[in-house]
């Protein structure tokens, strides 16, 4: 499971999909507080 922050996570957006479609959890962080996650459909 990978962390970004929101910020980090808009710049790099196919990258976190990406990473998310080969069934790793992706975590979005906002003012340093988990605020999401980001998964596949299968793990959905």
């Amino acid at each position: 499971m990978r962390t970004w922050q929101l910020q980090e996570a808009k710049a790099h957006f196919s990258e976190l999909v990406r990473q998310a479609e080969r069934g790793e959890a992706q975590v979005v962080t906002k003012h340093g507080v988990a605020s999401v996650v980001v998964l596949d459909v299968a793990t959905y």
